[in-house]
């Protein structure tokens, strides 16, 4: 849910918005991501990119995409998040954000130790600020169009 309020503001602040029916839970497995593509592609409008909520989902999406002969990046582009090791070795590779698990044990372990010394909670929590990487691979299409360099 914290990726999607996040995905949401983020497109609110770049003046976009996100149709609700183009938002699908999913599980965060490789079925789900199967499941919820195949939902979005029973719309009557369909997007041309998605962003999971992890990469295993992407990955599903990638492959539901394959068997109703949607080409990504050409005609879908997906973004995953996570850069699982899988990641960089499916086709095409997936363009995902990253995120440093050490950083963020660090961080609960922070949130931890701090969540024990308190007297009193906070109602809203505390929020930690955990900082991301966007890895571009060859899933999306305006990596192929713009950043890829062409090969010599």
């Amino acid at each position: 849910m914290a990726r999607r309020d996040a995905f949401e503001e983020s497109m609110r602040e770049i003046g976009l918005t996100v149709k609700p029916e183009f938002i699908v839970q999913g599980d965060h497995r490789l079925e789900g991501g199967k499941l919820a593509f195949q939902k979005l592609h029973q719309l009557r409008e369909q997007p041309t990119a998605l962003l999971c909520s992890n990469d295993m989902t992407a990955i599903g999406v990638m492959r539901q995409a394959f068997e109703l002969g949607i080409a990504v990046p050409q005609q879908l582009s997906v973004v995953g998040f996570d850069d699982i090791r899988l990641a960089q070795f499916v086709l095409p590779a997936l363009t995902t954000i990253q995120m440093s698990q050490g950083e963020l044990a660090r961080l609960a372990f922070h949130a931890l130790l701090e969540d024990t010394q308190k007297e009193h909670t906070t109602p809203a929590g505390t929020e930690y600020l955990l900082t991301t990487h966007l890895v571009l691979r060859e899933s999306t299409h305006l990596v192929n169009k713009r950043f890829m360099r062409p090969k010599r």
